[in-house]
């Protein structure tokens, strides 16, 4: 009666490994074979599979390229469309700020600016009384003390290198 493990058995072994990459090789080779006759490593074969190859790297060249620039524009879009909403509101406060112009309210505002006054209103004049300006006392500005000079450069290395 077999007996059962109670860990669990490795994946693969280096032989199981080397078993699978042999069987592979011999189908590749097998498939080489039927698909160029004359052999696998024929000049051919070798060109068909350089075209091959370059035809590839072209193609991911040019997926990565637009990958790129595909970011790129994202980037660009979601600028623009901040940009946009910046836009849109200062329009929303311009309309705002043309429709209170256009009003009485912003005409009455702006003739009182002016000095002018309707019907009906009181004019007062206040009048000017002169102010005695106070005696201002000179300021004493203290002067700073004078800052000491620096070492010279070979002390300052001195005491960088031999502390």
């Amino acid at each position: 009666m077999p007996r059962y493990r109670s860990s669990p058995k490795q994946p693969y072994s280096f032989t199981a490994w080397r078993r699978i990459w042999a069987t592979f090789r011999g189908r590749m080779r097998r498939w080489l074979k039927t698909t160029f006759p004359g052999g696998s490593r024929t000049l051919a074969s070798l060109a068909i599979m350089g075209v091959l190859l370059v035809m590839i790297g072209s193609i991911t060249a040019n997926l990565v390229n637009q990958i790129i620039i595909a970011r790129a524009l994202e980037r660009e879009l979601a600028t623009a469309q901040v940009e946009m909403q910046a836009l849109q509101a200062t329009t929303k406060a311009l309309r705002a700020q043309l429709e209170y112009e256009q009003s009485d309210a912003a005409t009455e505002a702006w003739a009182r600016n002016l000095g002018l006054v309707r019907e009906g209103d009181i004019v007062i004049v206040p009048e000017r009384v002169p102010t005695l300006a106070p005696l201002s006392t000179p300021q004493v500005v203290p002067t700073p003390a004078p800052l000491p000079s620096p070492a010279p450069n070979w002390q300052r290395w001195w005491r960088a290198f031999f502390p």
